[in-house]
């Protein structure tokens, strides 16, 4: 397989912009990586939204690639914590036993509608491809209900 076709760097700084609400946490996170950006001479790179996580896995990228962003929104009605998994993998973001080469927690049990942005200014080289879920535990493998599992955006680039 091949990685995703890549596109102009402002292409993607204006999807962010309609893709995340902007907090200020998120919005300091995405001006330092696209500032970043600008000494790297703004090379493409490739967005992906991500969602429907309750249901399936979704693959970023099925080829090696590095990750730049991840940006997540847990839903306002979400009560329960989610933990984002993925993994360096071409189809699934944990193992048998629930690990993943990312782990973050995503906190619903103090309410929802949080945002969170992983940002990786020089990449975060991946050798088989990025695939990405919405779990209930660190050590689980069992998808988060609709309620609790997180959207958001990826954003990636050549190796």
């Amino acid at each position: 397989m091949a990685l995703p076709t890549l596109e102009n760097i402002l292409n993607i700084v204006r999807r962010t912009r309609m893709e995340s609400r902007r907090s200020p946490g998120v919005a300091e996170a995405l001006r330092s990586f696209f500032k970043h950006m600008e000494s790297k001479s703004n090379p493409d790179l490739y967005f992906e939204a991500i969602s429907g996580l309750e249901t399936a896995n979704q693959v970023i990228s099925d080829a090696a690639c590095k990750l730049y962003c991840l940006f997540m929104h847990k839903p306002a009605a979400s009560t329960t914590d989610a933990w984002m998994k993925g993994a360096d993998h071409a189809t699934v973001p944990v193992d048998a036993n629930g690990a993943a080469d990312l782990a973050t927690k995503l906190v619903g049990t103090s309410g929802g509608n949080r945002e969170y942005c992983l940002v990786y200014h020089d990449g975060l080289p991946l050798g088989t491809g990025l695939t990405v879920g919405s779990f209930t535990t660190q050590t689980g493998n069992t998808k988060s209900a609709a309620a609790d599992a997180w959207v958001g955006f990826a954003i990636i680039g050549a190796p």
